[in-house]
């Protein structure tokens, strides 16, 4: 088990000066390039104008976009994930463990000491570790499995194996004490800050539209969700 380490500043963390010099200035870059190309992105997005509905509306909308966004947490209401739970907790703990790598690159630099409790440390490296085998399982399975093996395209291959990296970079860096692992978890990081706006993996910045157009058109439509709020007949 780590030792409490008496940290309060990303400076306290065990890096060379010119390391830390160098971490900052990468993930400033980086995350200024993923920002950019992503305000470009949803500018692109938002400039195709809405489809209008040319029919009678038949359900209630609204409530078929709020249903559509909370879906996601609703895995008895898709055929997808309510025959396959174990699927949907591999799902979930996969993008949790991603999440927390996400918290912890800012983490670390601006506030070290949350971090210093070994209690803390072992509760996210266990979620890291869970995400770890959860990525293993989908990565072989896109290997394996031939339906999943026709679909995917390099970018699936390189993506899955990176993010696996970075969970392990990430476990072994939790303690911030070594400083090659620092190295490799914020290196890693930096490197998906670049890549990710042109791989599948930023599917998440397409998502809050895909989930309103979902509502918008199948709720005024009245198939969506599946017992859907009549409107009254004018």
């Amino acid at each position: 088990m780590p030792e409490v380490h008496a940290l309060h500043t990303w400076h306290d963390i065990p890096m060379s000066s010119f390391t830390h010099h160098l971490m900052d200035q990468i993930q400033l870059v980086a995350l200024a390039f993923m920002l950019i190309v992503y305000i470009i992105k949803v500018r692109w997005l938002l400039s195709f104008p809405a489809g209008k509905e040319r029919t009678p509306a038949r359900g209630d909308h609204d409530r078929a976009i709020r249903y559509a966004y909370l879906q996601l947490a609703m895995p008895w209401s898709m055929e997808s994930t309510s025959q396959q739970w174990p699927r949907y907790v591999e799902f979930v703990l996969f993008h949790i463990g991603a999440a927390i790598c996400i918290g912890v690159t800012f983490i670390m630099p601006y506030a070290p000491q949350v971090l210093a409790h070994p209690a803390t440390i072992l509760v996210l490296q266990v979620f890291v570790v869970l995400a770890f085998i959860s990525g293993m399982i989908r990565l072989m399975r896109r290997i394996f499995v031939p339906h999943l093996r026709v679909i995917s395209s390099p970018d699936d291959y390189f993506s899955m194996i990176l993010l696996n990296v970075w969970l392990v970079t990430a476990f072994f860096s939790l303690p911030q004490n070594n400083e090659a692992w620092l190295i490799g978890f914020f290196g890693t990081t930096a490197f998906f800050l670049f890549y990710v706006p042109f791989s599948k993996i930023s599917h998440y910045l397409l998502w809050p539209f895909i989930r309103y157009y979902q509502g918008k058109h199948f709720g005024h439509r009245g198939v969506y969700p599946k017992n859907p709020k009549p409107i009254a007949a004018q």
